[in-house]
Parts: structure tokens; C-alpha cells; sequence
């Protein structure tokens, strides 16, 4: 999806969460006093990728960001001089850090251009170094200082994708998808620690085979962490409605610093309108806690200030 079909989108007018409070938090625009840490997704082609500006963590919360054409360009200003640094993470792990090679407007003509819209959200060109893995196209979570590292955790092992599955097969059927059912579709399985608790959260999803995302699409996304016997579903989403939402993750690393991983997922709706997705687990399970809009163009800001 970002990486392939270069759908960008940005977390706009979503939610701050404190993994420790409750309650409906306020939207507000985006404050760069301080220079908070942001996330950023790195996509597109290995030999010329963009870095896309996600949401901003500070003091232990997650924000979207929300910001007037004034204040993107002060946004690139600050995080996409040429020549920044920024953090790059593969599975949760610092790799080599990227730099910016050029911002939004750090050159005469702006990197892209939208027609219609005046205020454009800012992509920069990045150089990066060897990435594990990497193919041509690339989509990797990164950030523009590095993150505090996380305590040495165990090593994920071919016996823990072997749980996911037989997880992801008994969160689909408690879904309604039956054993005929997820034979013909296509099973994607991880492992990965996230620090939810002392084994792998593991994560499962059935799609149908080749893509397929219409309407009647068929699709299943479990997320699993250990409970006092085997494992138990913390978050299941499954496309139900006359227009499905689906779901897939991008990958995962700990914004707040307090040892537990953020998920960031992938979300699209059925004729290709695409989000991003952070999670957080709070109270025993996992909650959407900030969701994106599929659009290039931020003119629609919300009405409050902060």
C-alpha cells in the first residue's frame, strides 16, 4: 500500500492518549515549542525515498499533527533542513541513522505539487544507508531523534509463528470465518516483542488472495499476547460493513519511552482510501488511539488552538 502504491496519508485531526489516563482526549493544534519528537514513515523507492511526517510524541503522549501552511513550513524548517538526521527502526530496532536530503521548500520549487490545495503537508527526500531485508521498495517507522532503547528482550523463534497461526486460525473462526473460508485466503503472521508482556505479541491477518479489497472481501486482523493459558485475543478487527476497512501492520516501536511498543498499522477502505493507524496497549489490550485521513492536501484544520 504506502509503499507500493505511494498512498500517502497523514494523522490529522485524531487524538492525543496518555497510556495512563482515560477519558476522551482533545484535538488541538499541533505545537512544535520544543522540537517533539515526531515519527515519521519512510517510503518509496531504496534508492530515492520520502520521509513523511506521522504524529509527535512528548511527555509520554502521542498527538497527530495538526498544522496551518505557516506552520508546515515552519514544521520543514525544523525537521527537514538538508542534512538533518533522523532515526531510522526495523522491527523495533535503531538501524543506521537517514539524512535529509532535501525538504518540502528547502529548494526553489517544493518537492511535489498539488493542484487546488494551499496548504500542502511536507515530504522530504532522504538518503539512508543498508536496511535489513531491503528490496527496492521500502516502508520503515522512523523519527527524528533517536528513541530511548528498549531492555533486552528474548529472541522471537520459529515456535512463536507457529502459535500465530494457530492463533490467527482461531481468532478468524471466532470471527466467522470457517476452516473452508481461510483456505482460500492468505494467511500473514508475526511475532514480535513489544514488551506487553514477557512473550511475543503476535499478530495475524486473513485477506483474500492477490489483494482482493472490495466490497464482500473476506479479511480478519487479530493481534494476541499471552494470558494465564496460551494466548488471548487483544484486538480483532474484521471487514463486516458494506464499505470494509482493512488492516496491516507497518511495524512497531516504543514513541514514549516508557518500555512498551506502539503498533503502526496500515488501514484502507474498500476503492483504496488509505490511513495510518498507532495503537497502544492499555489495560490488558490494544486501542486505536490515533487514525489518519488519506489526504495530501491539509486546508481542513480543526477549530481549536494548543
Amino acid at each position: 500500500m504506502f509503499g507500493k502504491a505511494v498512498a500517502v496519508v497523514m494523522l490529522t485531526g485524531s487524538l492525543g492518549c496518555d497510556k495512563r489516563a482515560s477519558g476522551e482526549p482533545a484535538v488541538v493544534r499541533t505545537s512544535l515549542i520544543g522540537t517533539p519528537t515526531a515519527l515519521f514513515l519512510l517510503f518509496g523507492d531504496r534508492d530515492d525515498p520520502r520521509l513523511l511526517p506521522v504524529a509527535v510524541a512528548t511527555r509520554g503522549r502521542i498527538a497527530p499533527i495538526s498544522l496551518d501552511s505557516a506552520g508546515w513550513r515552519e514544521f520543514d524548517r525544523v525537521y527537514f533542513a538538508p542534512a538533518a538526521a533522523f532515526s531510522l527502526y526495523h522491527d523495533g530496532v535503531a538501524l543506521k541513522d537517514g539524512a535529509i536530503r532535501r525538504g518540502m521548500w528547502s529548494q526553489s520549487d517544493p518537492l511535489y505539487k498539488l493542484p487546488g490545495c494551499r496548504s500542502l503537508r511536507p515530504l522530504a527526500a532522504a538518503t539512508i544507508g543498508e536496511v535489513p531485508n531491503g528490496g527496492q521498495t521500502l516502508e520503515l517507522l522512523a523519527t527524528s531523534r533517536p528513541l530511548v532503547a528498549p531492555a533486552p528482550r528474548a529472541a522471537v523463534t520459529p515456535a512463536d509463528l507457529d502459535s500465530a497461526r494457530a492463533f490467527a486460525g482461531r481468532a478468524a473462526q471466532r470471527a466467522g470465518l470457517t476452516r473452508i473460508a481461510r483456505d482460500e485466503l492468505e494467511l500473514v503472521v508475526y511475532a514480535i516483542q513489544t514488551g506487553a508482556t514477557e512473550r511475543p505479541t503476535l499478530v495475524g491477518s486473513y485477506s483474500e488472495k492477490g489483494g482482493g479489497a472490495g466490497p464482500g472481501a473476506r479479511h480478519v486482523f487479530a493481534i494476541g499476547d499471552a494470558a494465564l493459558e496460551g494466548y488471548a485475543p487483544t484486538y480483532v478487527h474484521s471487514a463486516r460493513d458494506s464499505v470494509p476497512e482493512f488492516r496491516r501492520l507497518i511495524g512497531h516501536l516504543d514513541l514514549t519511552g516508557d518500555g512498551l511498543d506502539e503498533l503502526v498499522l496500515e488501514g484502507w477502505r474498500s476503492g483504496g482510501e488509505s490511513f495510518l493507524v498507532i495503537m497502544q496497549f492499555v489495560g490488558g489490550r490494544w486501542h486505536e488511539v490515533a487514525r489518519g485521513a488519506n489526504s495530501w492536501c491539509a486546508d481542513a484544520l480543526p477549530a481549536t488552538r494548543g
